[in-house]
């Protein structure tokens, strides 16, 4: 398969995480009741900025550079997970969220240190990046289709499987590395697959973010339902 242009795969990441932002906020504004939206907002936000350091990043670039980039991506998807939790369970505090996005900050921050530290050559950090996304992109998924259990929105399985996909997507992505790492595979090869990877991730992140619209938009029907028929009842 021929490699998708950088520039412009980087400029569609950062315009959709945006807009993805921009319809969460929006979301918020039509349903104030509605949890978790502004964490998504948040969650995208981050994952901007952490995209658009990974567009400015050189071969020769810094160790520092890179951790905080990637933090900013981890710190997004940390937040992605807490927000589908705080969807399900109104009583999760936003200082909850913020200690547990945090402390799982800090343990990507030490294992990526140590990771670049053991084994650079081998591109270790760039599993430990990959692996942790994967985790908390699944347990953003866990907590998406766990929830259908809870109020049996019929949207909830959209989200759910574009989180999953994205999971996938770093899994394999953590695979590669490590093929190449042991050279069984190609630097060539690695470079046009990351593209292709980070393709499909920002098409999920769309896909998401439609789900966790229409998941708030069917909540609100719901509720408007039954109080307009308590409403009645009352009368």
């Amino acid at each position: 398969m021929p490699p998708l242009h950088g520039p412009t795969l980087q400029f569609v990441a950062v315009l959709v995480t945006l807009v993805a932002a921009g319809v969460s906020l929006l979301t918020w504004y039509h349903h104030r009741e509605g949890p978790g939206l502004r964490g998504w907002a948040l969650a995208m936000l981050l994952g901007t900025a952490g995209t658009y350091l990974f567009g400015l990043r050189e071969p020769d670039a810094s160790f520092r550079f890179i951790l905080i980039g990637d933090g900013l991506f981890v710190a997004g998807f940390a937040t992605m997970w807490m927000s589908m939790r705080r969807f399900n369970d109104p009583a999760v505090t936003a200082e909850l969220m913020g200690v547990i996005v945090a402390t799982i900050l800090i343990l990507f921050a030490a294992l990526f240190t140590l990771a670049w530290q053991v084994a650079p050559v081998a591109r270790a950090q760039s599993i430990v990046f990959s692996l942790f996304v994967c985790i908390l992109a699944s347990l953003a998924s866990w907590e998406t289709w766990r929830g259908r259990h809870l109020d049996g929105l019929r949207s909830r399985p959209i989200a759910a499987l574009a989180l999953a996909g994205i999971a996938v997507a770093r899994l394999v992505r953590a695979a590669m590395v490590s093929a190449q790492g042991i050279g069984l595979m190609g630097a060539d090869v690695g470079i046009v697959a990351q593209g292709y990877a980070q393709y499909f991730t920002t098409v999920c992140i769309l896909v998401v973010t439609f789900g966790l619209v229409l998941m708030a938009h069917e909540r609100f029907e719901r509720q408007y339902a039954i109080s307009t028929e308590a409403g009645r009842a009352a009368e």
